[in-house]
């Protein structure tokens, strides 16, 4: 049996856990680089990416920022899209 890494079982750990409890929920994940910033909204039901923004976007790629104000940015854009989605 192969050994697991640390990150790859907390990682697992967590998001089990995360389905038990959020049944009617969506899961919002974020990953960030030394670069880059992106999120993603998924369904955990049907195991799918519903919205998604990233900081290697045209629109937001124009913008010149320092990390922190591109998250904020991003977090917004995220927003707007999930609203959108919803309506």
């Amino acid at each position: 049996m192969k050994k697991i890494n640390s990150n790859k079982k907390r990682v697992m750990r967590n998001r089990t856990k995360l389905k038990k409890v959020n049944v009617d929920r969506f899961r919002i994940t974020v990953s960030k680089s030394l670069r880059n910033i992106s999120a993603q909204i998924i369904d955990d039901k049907i195991n799918k990416t519903i919205i998604s923004a990233s900081s290697n976007e045209k629109e937001i790629k124009k913008v010149k920022k320092n990390k922190t104000e591109l998250s904020k940015i991003i977090g917004e854009i995220l927003a707007k899209r999930a609203v959108e989605k919803k309506n």
